[in-house]
């Protein structure tokens, strides 16, 4: 017998107490990885923002001259147009993004250019444009709840919580946060059945790390405040059974575990100084301005992808009646800088938005350092994650969804091979057009679950095209 297959066997036999919803995913990816298993879990984190997503502001720098029309921004008709308008584009490119110099708003994605796709020229009029398209943007489907792609991904790759959803907003439309579940809208598993939201950081903690005691054991847990102390004796037993490199998967995973402990304690620390009458503080740390909850839900995402605890994450960056106030500056509703309303200390709309983006992709950055931390086989956690971040809707605040880019970090463990690129496929009315169902059917066909179409299909696009994944991006 090998010592391999012996701490293997050693692995399979770990029997954990109350600590086995936390620790039985990393158990079972530690075996995998001592058998030479090369297959790890594929991870997901969908980053939805609102008001539009503009493909010329996601243009690299360096190829500005080549792919865009500038224009001054102007009000036309119901809403807001950006000023950075595509040029038509009749054939499909695809530029490696190697030397390029990325849009000012992705500069935090400079970094991972090699592991980045910059995908253009879908579009998605099989659903409702304007405004929002809800539950569309991700099943498909027009004015209609159906299953999203984001739970279709959790039930092929599923963990102990199949999909966590964490909402800075309650609804689209709304400003207010939510402090409890929330149904933003946009995330389903089925034509009856809304995903729930968690909209409190503490929360959702709670829900993740505090699950693995019930009754008076959780009450004891919450008294306490120290997952190490409760899940002590488990840890111990684990450690005896793991070899030095898989010692530091372990401690990986409590770290991850740890830090999301901090976060909760210095919440609970601020509630201490808020009942002792400091209102400022109460504002900040209780009520959380947007950009503080937005943070705080990035930590939470990366925590529990690190912890196994899940691996599909769908994060509702804001809505319409969203307001930014810690980026520059002030009064800064999504839904006025939409119809051209310039916020006090912003340049222009495109600044503002541009500044908004900007905050939302440096999150989506800060998840990757955090996974590209971790060791996972040869490589890293980040290696087996994609993010995707894009609009509930397409192209702009009132959207025709002629187009809907998409950013996208990862490649599914290699299973795609856009990664480093820049990619455009033809626009609307020219041959070789698809649809951003063909993007979620991508991703079906990467992870072995390959179907027939996806949700409804746009009238006036090759009908064939619609049935079948981007065949350029798989590997």
């Amino acid at each position: 017998m090998t010592i391999s297959s012996t701490r293997r066997d050693l692995l399979k036999g770990v029997t954990l107490g109350s600590g086995a919803l936390v620790l039985s995913p990393l158990v079972s990816q530690l075996a995998a990885q001592v058998s030479g298993s090369k297959e790890f879990p594929q991870r997901f984190v969908f980053v939805v923002k609102s008001s539009g997503l503009t493909p010329g502001h996601i243009v690299p720098e360096t190829f500005v001259d080549d792919y865009i029309v500038q224009k001054e921004s102007y009000i036309a008709g119901e809403g807001y147009t950006s000023g950075v308008q595509m040029k038509d584009c009749d054939r499909f490119i695809r530029r490696p993004l190697k030397n390029a110099v990325l849009n000012e708003s992705m500069k935090s994605l400079q970094p991972y250019r090699d592991r980045l796709t910059i995908l253009q020229g879908l579009s998605g009029n099989m659903v409702t444009g304007g405004h929002m398209s809800g539950y569309g943007a991700m099943s498909c489907m027009k004015d209609l709840m159906a299953e999203t792609i984001d739970h279709k991904m959790a039930t092929i790759y599923p963990s102990v919580f199949s999909h966590l959803g964490l909402s800075t907003v309650t609804a689209t439309m709304g400003a207010r946060f939510a402090d409890s579940v929330c149904y933003p809208g946009i995330s389903a598993a089925s034509s009856t059945k809304a995903l729930p939201f968690h909209g409190s950081p503490t929360q959702a903690y709670q829900s993740l790390f505090g699950s693995v005691a019930t009754g008076n054991d959780r009450k004891q847990f919450e008294a306490r405040g120290n997952l190490f102390d409760y899940l002590g004796e488990d840890v111990k037993a684990l450690r005896k059974s793991l070899a030095g490199s898989e010692k530091e998967k372990l401690d990986h995973h409590l770290e991850a575990i740890e830090e999301l402990q901090r976060q909760r304690e210095g919440i609970l620390k601020m509630s201490d100084q808020i009942r002792k009458g400091k209102p400022e503080v109460t504002e900040q740390y209780t009520n959380m301005v947007l950009e503080d909850r937005m943070d705080a839900h990035c930590e939470i995402a990366a925590g529990a992808l690190i912890s196994g605890l899940t691996n599909v994450v769908t994060i509702r960056a804001d809505g319409l009646g969203s307001q930014y106030t810690k980026l520059g500056f002030d009064s800064g509703q999504v839904h006025g800088i939409g119809h051209g309303k310039v916020p006090e200390g912003a340049d222009s709309v495109d600044h503002a938005r541009g500044l908004i983006r900007g905050f939302q992709l440096d999150n989506v950055a800060t998840i990757a350092e955090k996974l590209s931390k971790i060791p996972e086989g040869d490589g890293s956690m980040l290696d087996n994650t994609t993010i995707i971040y894009f609009s509930d809707v397409g192209d702009k605040h009132h959207a025709s969804n002629r187009e809907w880019p998409y950013i996208v970090l990862g490649d599914m463990g290699g299973r795609l091979n856009s990664a480093g690129h820049y990619i455009q496929y033809p626009h609307k009315d020219h041959e070789g057009h698809r649809t951003i169902a063909s993007w979620w059917l991508t991703l079906l066909q990467a992870a072995g679950r390959p179907q027939d179409g996806f949700g409804m299909k746009d009238r006036n696009v090759d009908a064939e095209s619609q049935r079948g994944p981007l065949g350029e991006l798989l590997a």
